[in-house]
């Protein structure tokens, strides 16, 4: 259990640095989307889909660690009061800026998500200013059920 606590603790910092560029990720969609900016916007999304398989590989070994540590039902408020005290500082400081971290991706998250819900709910109205039900319109706006162009379809009957 000795070096358990110290490779929890690098573990949580290895989080808030993931948050840390989580929050830039965010700040750099909701630019792409200010931007009209598609390319961008889809690198972003594939930097984030990255990012969470790591989020999910770390979420493994803490799940590993808690047992070792006897933290399995242990909010992250509670950790110093279970800490070895020669650790508590660190501890407290690892978990302050895992809280800290956390907070700014929250608002740069939700600032992103507005963002393109605000630019969606543009791209909406020009679309029903042109006359189309967006509901009712398909991908690129094409009307239901229309028929491809005759060199793109396929006989799939091998």
């Amino acid at each position: 259990m000795d070096g358990a606590f110290p490779t929890y603790l690098d573990l949580l910092r290895e989080l808030s640095g993931h948050l840390d560029r989580l929050a830039a990720l965010a700040q750099e969609k909701a630019d792409a989307a200010r931007q009209d900016d598609l390319l961008a916007l889809d690198e972003v999304l594939k930097q984030e889909q990255a990012m969470t398989l790591t989020l999910r590989g770390l979420e493994q070994r803490r799940q590993k660690l808690l047992p070792q540590l006897g933290l399995k039902d242990t909010k992250l408020s509670g950790l110093l009061s279970k800490c070895p005290p020669e650790l508590q500082d660190e501890a407290r400081e690892a978990t302050e800026e895992l809280r800290r971290s956390y907070q700014v991706y929250r608002s740069c998250a939700d600032m992103a998500r507005n963002t393109l819900e605000l630019t969606l709910h543009q791209i909406e109205k020009i679309v029903t200013a042109a006359g189309i039900d967006p509901a009712q319109a398909g991908a690129g706006y094409e009307p239901a059920g229309a028929e491809p162009p005759q060199n793109m379809k396929t006989d799939f009957r091998a």
